[in-house]
């Protein structure tokens, strides 16, 4: 990749670069895009972004193809990019967005879905694992169950608080803040709440005795905290993450991720035979083609429409 004519020393103040990761209301969102800005930084030899060119673009694009990485990672990387020019020429920085799809077109997208969704049976296996009577047991069954009955991402999930459980209408409403800030309303279906309440009693010593209660406590807490002894926290998404690998491997199901639940309950979600329309409302995608791409049935012949296809009266 040549980077011989690109400038090292940038007159774009460093707080406005490092004030585009911060927009973020993830913490898990901030970190990722504060680390692929450095990285297409780092690879160009830290230039100045006025300078980058589309060739440019295009040559870490390749680069990343080089080094083997998957076509959704890429993909991802170069969504981010554009978003930081786009910052920069919202604050007057830079006037070009050289990672535009127009000049530097991401690679294509396979069709399958790759991760995997679990069988009603392995999520049987699944939810069987916890102990549900202790407090740590009741804690992970909640989220397992939270992720593959409402299809959170892990963020949001480690992001709920008590005051995001709210009566509306006569019934239980979940409200959350997903991805670019915006505010999400999902049903919260009862045997969930009853789940999360029965947690929630058992926890109830320890959040009184270390102060971690009340409508602003997050509901998902860690148990013990010796490293910062601070006990009025969220779960990180990589405890959540071990918390899910652990039960997998436990269950006999093998490695599994919190997204796998996430796409568990889309896909069955969509083999009941709801529209992608219902889907995508519960799963929070903006572009319902991003549903699509979880529904291994369309393939199916035995549920083609030509099946049923026919012009008598």
């Amino acid at each position: 990749m040549n980077t011989k004519l690109l400038r090292t020393t940038s007159l774009i103040p460093d707080k406005a670069i490092a004030s585009f990761a911060r927009r973020s209301m993830s913490d898990h969102t901030r970190e990722a895009y504060a680390r692929i800005v450095a990285e297409f930084l780092r690879t160009l030899g830290h230039p100045d972004p006025r300078d980058i060119t589309p060739d440019h673009v295009i040559g870490w694009r390749d680069e990343l193809v080089r080094r083997k990485q998957k076509p959704n990672t890429i993909c991802l990387k170069l969504s981010v990019i554009r978003s930081f020019y786009e910052y920069l020429m919202a604050g007057g920085y830079v006037t070009l967005n050289p990672a535009t799809t127009k000049l530097v077109p991401p690679p294509a997208l396979p069709e399958g879905l790759a991760g995997k969704a679990l069988t009603p049976k392995e999520v049987k296996r699944l939810l069987t694992a916890p102990d549900r009577n202790r407090v740590e047991g009741a804690r992970d069954y909640a989220i397992l169950l939270t992720l593959l009955r409402l299809s959170l991402r892990v963020s949001e999930l480690c992001s709920l608080r008590a005051s995001s459980i709210k009566w509306s209408h006569g019934r239980f409403v979940l409200s959350f803040t997903v991805k670019g800030g915006r505010e999400r309303r999902l049903p919260f279906p009862t045997d969930v709440h009853q789940v999360l309440k029965a947690y929630l009693a058992l926890d109830a010593d320890r959040r009184k005795t270390l102060k971690s209660d009340g409508e602003t406590a997050f509901l998902f807490q860690p148990l013990v905290n010796y490293r910062t002894l601070v006990h009025d926290k969220a779960l990180s998404t990589r405890m959540v993450e071990k918390i899910v690998e652990r039960w997998g491997d436990y269950a006999g199901i093998g490695k599994l991720s919190p997204h796998d639940l996430r796409r568990t309950a889309i896909t069955r979600a969509l083999d009941k035979g709801l529209s992608y329309r219902q889907v995508q409302m519960m799963s929070g995608h903006k572009d319902p083609k991003t549903v699509m791409r979880y529904d291994h049935g369309r393939e199916n012949l035995d549920h083609n429409a030509v099946n049923f296809l026919d012009y008598e009266e």
